[in-house]
């Protein structure tokens, strides 16, 4: 009987394996220059991990996670993204306690069951940095630096770096009732995926790519209505800090995704 490889999925041999081969290699190497250290985590965690971390109202919790039951009766996920892994291993190791300040960056594949298409599987591999126990612009800075240097060293020329301001949690509270009330007499001519979002998730609808809403999310206020003085100061010493290392940016008031 022949078998061939489930759809969504990749063989990656060849030519290919050698790309990832310089991309995963390069990633080390620029990332180590920056004091990160690699950190691996299991492909395999709860489910109620990514749940918390990511939000219950998701796409990716809601649709795209593959999840299942094990022989214990503990609901399991394979990992649809990377962040929460390394949080989840940040604190139950302690080194919230023990060390403080932690750099990571870590290399591996991750899991989403959404429709296979061009240039997007169900099982796709993800690079990233995360800086724990600080809470610096300096340090947002530095993570921006990190992966534009990982880019430009992989011949990556045409890219953007987009920034958005979110604020405290506080005020993202305070955010979620202005966009609520914005949206909540406009509710019928929002698509029917915004519609759900604005009970569950508002924030999503300033990330649709439907005409309608996107018309309506150009009318929406913005964010900095809200914000602290902290907030917009914290994100005025990014900015310059970026300026102050050669890298461009464009401010994107209705960046929310993450």
């Amino acid at each position: 009987m022949a078998f061939s490889r489930l759809r969504g999925m990749q063989d990656i041999y060849g030519a290919e394996a050698k790309r990832f081969q310089f991309v995963e290699t390069t990633a080390r190497e620029v990332f180590e220059l920056f004091g990160f250290e690699e950190l691996r985590t299991p492909a395999l965690e709860e489910k109620e991990l990514f749940v918390r971390a990511i939000g219950g109202e998701t796409d990716v919790v809601q649709k795209e996670m593959y999840e299942f039951l094990d022989r214990s009766k503990t609901l399991l996920a394979l990992r649809p993204e990377g962040t929460a892994g390394v949080v989840r291993a940040y604190l139950e190791n302690n080194f919230d306690k023990t060390k403080g300040l932690c750099k990571f960056y870590y290399v591996g594949p991750m899991f989403r069951s959404e429709r296979p298409q061009a240039g997007r599987y169900r099982q796709f591999h993800q690079i990233g940095v995360e800086q724990l126990g600080t809470d610096s612009p300096y340090s947002d800075a530095e993570t921006l630096e990190a992966l534009c240097v990982f880019l430009r060293r992989l011949g990556v020329k045409d890219f953007k770096v987009r920034l958005n301001n979110l604020g405290s949690f506080k005020e993202r509270s305070e955010f979620e009732v202005v966009l609520k009330k914005h949206f909540g007499p406009k509710k019928e001519g929002l698509c029917s995926d915004c519609q759900k979002r604005l009970e569950k998730n508002v924030f999503r609808i300033l990330d649709c790519k439907n005409g309608a809403c996107r018309g309506l999310v150009k009318k929406a206020p913005l964010i900095a209505e809200v914000l602290s003085q902290e907030s917009k100061t914290h994100f005025a010493k990014v900015c310059r800090a970026l300026k102050a290392c050669g890298i461009s940016y464009e401010e994107a008031p209705t960046l929310v995704r993450g």
